[in-house]
């Protein structure tokens, strides 16, 4: 279904460029906040728990993020009609993730006297994508747009460490993932020059490789101390708000 669509994007664009079109070329540079939703958004699964082998289980699919920002960029050009558009974007999007309600959970599991600790990296998230936008032009002054955009999301899940005390018990660590996603979204423009937008992003749910190293103090059943992430999925989407400016239209 995902190559289904990609391809049948491609040949909209290909069809597209076999009519006249105009010259013109605008760049829409903004920065944005990025609010998470759904999975990627719950602090914890509702099987986390405390396994001999395998770590600290934080649920399938969770996420664990925080409010984030961004910034991005997007190649504007018309085509076929008045209003409608091609788009080529890319944004990087940085989410915290969060350390305080694991931490709690797993004291509480492990007893509330144990020396437990939590440190969380960041999600990183570039999804590079293609699609189209309509501008509904009221005024000179005021222009509301509508978009629509597909393609593939490179993702990295965030670092995860715990200790106890001084000791280290858990270090996990992922590499990047890629996985389709799609945008929609709507925005106003202000003299054609200056943004304000919301955005959907569906970033589907990458399955991200890594390592684990865990100590046998912690886990005293585990048979190697440095374990290979083979596929951990993780559930991505999210809000975002763009304030940007838009150049050369």
């Amino acid at each position: 279904m995902k190559r289904v669509l990609l391809f049948a994007l491609a040949g909209l664009l290909l069809v597209g460029s076999a009519y006249p079109q105009p010259s013109e070329l605008a760049l829409h540079l903004y920065g944005c906040g990025s609010l998470p939703n759904g999975d990627f958004a719950k602090n914890l699964g509702e099987d986390a728990r405390l396994t001999r082998r395998a770590g600290f289980d934080i649920g399938e699919k969770v996420g664990l993020a925080q409010a984030g920002f961004g910034i991005g960029g997007e190649l504007i050009s018309p085509v076929w009609f008045r209003g409608l558009n091609w788009v080529f974007s890319t944004k990087l999007l940085i989410n915290s993730a969060d350390a305080g309600t694991p931490q709690s959970e797993f004291r509480s599991q492990l007893g509330d006297s144990v020396d437990l600790s939590f440190k969380m990296g960041q999600w990183i998230n570039v999804p590079v994508m293609t699609g189209f936008r309509y501008d509904q032009h009221f005024t000179h002054k005021y222009t509301l747009y509508g978009m629509l955009q597909a393609g593939i999301n490179f993702s990295k899940a965030p670092s995860r460490q715990a200790t106890r005390g001084t000791l280290i018990v858990e270090d996990t660590r992922f590499g990047f993932a890629r996985d389709f996603g799609f945008e929609t979204g709507f925005g106003l423009l202000f003299d054609q020059t200056y943004s304000i937008g919301i955005r959907y992003l569906q970033l589907s749910s990458p399955r991200f490789e890594g390592t684990r190293n865990l100590s046998e103090k912690q886990f005293p059943k585990i048979f190697n101390r440095k374990n290979a992430i083979l596929g951990e999925e993780r559930s991505i989407s999210m809000f975002v708000l763009t304030l940007g400016i838009q150049l050369f239209r």
